[in-house]
């Protein structure tokens, strides 16, 4: 069952955290994208508690990725995107 991770709208923000547990794969994708460009940042919680961008989900051609390995994630659309939020499955 999918699950909104990052409402769809336009402008920056950040989703709420999402914990990865060790052998449980999820699979996240761009919803509601526009016709232009809709970037969003795939970033990681560090041990002082800093976020790390590690990746992005992008239109056309890299909007979903499965995050395997463990930890707590949180995803960041940036002021320059286009229309998009994010889901989870």
């Amino acid at each position: 069952m999918a699950t909104q991770i990052l409402a769809t709208g336009t402008g920056a923000a950040n989703s709420s955290d999402l914990v990865v547990a060790a052998g449980t794969p999820v699979t996240v994708c761009l919803k509601g994208t526009s016709t232009a460009r809709a970037i969003v940042r795939i970033q990681l919680k560090d041990d002082a508690a800093a976020y790390n961008t590690i990746g992005t989900l992008s239109t056309p051609d890299d909007n979903a990725k499965v995050i395997d390995a463990p930890g707590t994630y949180r995803f960041q659309r940036i002021a320059a995107s286009g229309i998009c939020g994010v889901f989870r499955d």
